[in-house]
């Protein structure tokens, strides 16, 4: 999953409401019923993005944390619940995205993985609205690393994502390089990466 000349193909938009929304548009090589495995099954999300508990039904309970750690041992949260599920379709989640350190306070968020099926193709319209424009860069890089990840599990590769550095770095690059210093900070692997 390293790429030392990485090509930012998610988006950043900016709301006048100051919501952040970034957006990825992914073809997968797997078949729609595969794709939507590796998203709502606890043992397939663990190799992809993180440690999941989830009950998936509309209204069910979604937490997930990262498996990368930041320098005290704190890892990213997400904690809400599936707000729609059409499986094997649709998935959006509405959560507080923070972290373990619960010092700070979390952000409101919005996920949603939309898949329409393309022959033996999935096409992957994925969809992530921060409610402040915080973190814009890494919040972008860091789930292109996630998409990536998810598409080298889909392909049976595993991927080290509790050391995300090599493959984070590259992509933060990317962004910055294509949408100017981020509106937040935060470091390259941190337990705050998408």
């Amino acid at each position: 999953m390293t790429d030392d000349h990485a090509t930012a193909d998610g988006t950043i938009e900016k709301s006048p409401d100051g919501s952040t929304t970034v957006r990825f548009d992914r073809r997968l090589r797997h078949p729609i019923e595969r794709v939507w495995q590796a998203l709502t099954d606890p043992d397939e999300l663990r190799r992809w993005w993180g440690d999941t508990k989830l009950d998936p039904v509309e209204g069910g309970l979604f937490q997930l944390r990262w498996r990368n750690t930041d320098e005290n041992g704190n890892v990213a949260a997400l904690d809400g619940a599936i707000t729609r599920i059409d499986p094997p379709r649709l998935l959006e989640i509405s959560a507080t995205w923070g972290s373990t350190d619960r010092t700070q306070p979390g952000t409101r968020t919005h996920l949603a993985w939309q898949l329409e099926p393309h022959g033996d193709h999935t096409l992957l319209h994925f969809t992530n609205t921060v409610d402040t424009p915080a973190h814009d860069i890494p919040t972008a890089a860091g789930w292109h690393l996630h998409l990536d990840a998810l598409a080298a599990v889909l392909s049976r590769t595993e991927v080290d994502i509790t050391h995300p550095e090599p493959a984070f770095t590259p992509l933060q690059k990317a962004y910055t390089e294509k949408y100017g210093p981020s509106s937040g900070s935060a470091e390259a692997g941190s337990a705050e990466d998408g």
